[in-house]
């Protein structure tokens, strides 16, 4: 049960560190700027841009989901009437820009952190849905963060609570006991006697209140030497990893 749910994580981890790896420029059909949102009851709305970087003409849809975590590390979306993005359909010429609109209808927790995806997806062309398919179809989505900022000032923590190998992979849990997000933008693994660490960048957010896994890998399945997760809010997080783990 437990590698199910660690696959699934992989996934999750590589759908982030594909968008988050091009800060402005997702893909070679739109560039997106802010790459994330924040909201507060003092900063209720924002703005994100969206710019057509393709050759021909292309429609999207856009919604906003709740965003929450198990301790399987699984993303969970569910629909919320908390923030509304208009306009929720939209096409760009080429070189055309949308501005999508984001906006609060619900005040902020007392306590903790909410949290949020949009979702950008390019939709299908009318006369491409008419085709017969006789291949593997890909379309553009595109989740971008949205937080709203709890009323009580800021906390974060990061807490290892348990790890899982597969092969050269390990899984480390995470806990996050504070009211807001950690973001985890490299994880480097410092091997005994290796002059330098071994460098991965990420794009791991451990919510607010939750836990996820977070994956390093393993040069030559070693199982000592140094973890060190490099955060946003937190700065460096170190983990010493032994044989005993």
């Amino acid at each position: 049960m437990i590698e199910r749910y660690l696959w699934k994580a992989v996934l999750g981890t590589a759908f982030l560190l594909i968008f988050w790896g091009l800060p402005l420029t997702a893909t070679a059909q739109v560039a997106i700027s802010p790459v994330r949102v924040d909201l507060s009851d003092d900063h209720t709305k924002d703005v994100v841009r969206i710019s057509s970087q393709a050759e021909s003409t292309m429609s999207y849809q856009v919604e906003i989901v709740s965003w929450s975590q198990t301790e399987e590390r699984r993303e969970i979306y569910e629909p919320t009437e908390d923030v509304l993005v208009v306009p929720p359909l939209f096409t760009l010429e080429p070189g055309e820009e949308q501005i999508v609109r984001v906006g609060m209808l619900a005040d902020a927790d007392p306590s903790v952190e909410r949290s949020y995806r949009m979702f950008i997806t390019e939709l299908a062309a009318p006369q491409e849905e008419k085709q017969e398919v006789t291949g593997v179809n890909m379309r553009l989505r595109l989740g971008v963060p949205v937080f709203v900022a709890a009323r009580a000032l800021p906390t974060a923590s990061l807490e290892h609570i348990d790890s899982k190998q597969m092969e050269n992979q390990l899984f480390m849990q995470m806990q996050n006991s504070g009211n807001t997000h950690v973001r985890i933008s490299e994880v480097q693994f410092h091997a005994p006697g290796a002059e330098e660490p071994q460098i991965e960048s990420a794009a791991i957010y451990i919510l607010a209140g939750q836990s996820g896994y977070v994956p390093v890998v393993l040069p030559d399945s070693k199982r000592e030497g140094r973890i060190t997760l490099v955060t946003d809010t937190l700065g460096t997080v170190e983990y010493e990893l032994s044989a005993a783990n």
